[in-house]
């Protein structure tokens, strides 16, 4: 898990490994997390790894993009 604090915007970012984003203990621990950034009135955004082949998708995108 990692945890990016972007204070100037009132952001916490917390990213997630495939094996991490099914573990009941991290998910169990991103709980206080939340409540913690709440009571500081930030918002909280969860990134999980995917399981896609991320070289064909962006290539998707971005044919798709340059179509429209």
């Amino acid at each position: 898990m990692e945890i990016n604090v972007l204070k100037s915007e009132r952001i916490a970012k917390i990213w997630l490994t495939n094996s991490e984003k099914h573990n009941p203990l991290i998910q169990n621990a991103l709980k206080p997390l939340f409540e913690e950034y709440k009571a500081k009135k930030y918002t909280v955004a969860v990134f999980c790894s995917g399981n896609d082949d991320l070289k064909a998708n962006t290539s998707y995108l971005l044919r798709n993009n340059r179509s429209n």
